[in-house]
Parts: structure tokens; C-alpha cells; sequence
């Protein structure tokens, strides 16, 4: 199961993702950082402390988000992801192209 919030906090809108992003799941992460960029909320935070798991599809939909929002001189940070997901970020070399925190407001402050 799946649970993705959004909220704005500071310059930033918080997605939080908590459960599993997997290929069944991932069109709900995918629809809120969609939504943020219609809003034209284009510094985003994504929240993963509570992110159990995350697959090629999940990992997609942050990728894409973070070029679109880029395009618009935007940002999409990743916050508090788990030791695992962490690692799973940098195997396939996510760590290199995201600017990830240990916490969410770390994040958030960094814009």
C-alpha cells in the first residue's frame, strides 16, 4: 500500500511517500509531482523516510519530475531516504544527480 501527501513548506512543496513505490503504485507518485508542477510549485522536496521500497518505475517518475521541474529552474530534493533505499539510489546512480538530505527540513531549507 501506498500513501503519497502533499503539503508546502518554507520555498518548498513536500511529497511524502510512505509504503512501497513499485510499478502498480508508482502512477501516484508520478500524479503529485505532476500536480506540483501544474501548480507551478517548482522546488520540490520528496519526503522518503517512510518509503519502504522503490522500484525502476518509482525512480522514473522522480527522474522525469526532476528534468521537467529543471527545465523550469526548478529543483526536486530527496529527503531521509532509508540505508536500503539509499543504496538502491546509488546502484543505479541516482545519488549523482539528485542532492539528497538526512532530513526533510534540511531539504527544504536548501532552496
Amino acid at each position: 500500500m501506498l500513501s503519497v501527501n502533499t503539503l508546502a513548506q518554507g520555498n518548498a512543496q513536500v511529497i511524502t511517500v510512505k509504503g512501497r513505490v513499485d510499478g502498480f503504485t508508482a502512477p501516484q507518485l508520478d500524479e503529485a509531482l505532476q500536480t506540483a508542477l501544474k501548480a507551478k510549485k517548482y522546488n520540490v522536496v520528496v519526503d522518503l523516510g517512510e518509503t519502504e521500497f522503490m522500484s525502476s518505475a518509482g525512480m522514473r517518475a522522480l527522474l522525469s519530475a526532476r528534468l521537467a521541474l529543471q527545465d523550469k529552474s526548478g529543483d526536486l530534493r530527496l529527503a531521509a531516504p532509508s540505508d536500503y533505499l539509499l543504496d538502491s539510489l546509488k546502484l543505479v546512480g541516482l545519488d549523482k544527480l539528485f542532492k539528497i538530505y538526512d532530513s526533510r527540513n534540511a531539504a527544504v531549507a536548501s532552496f
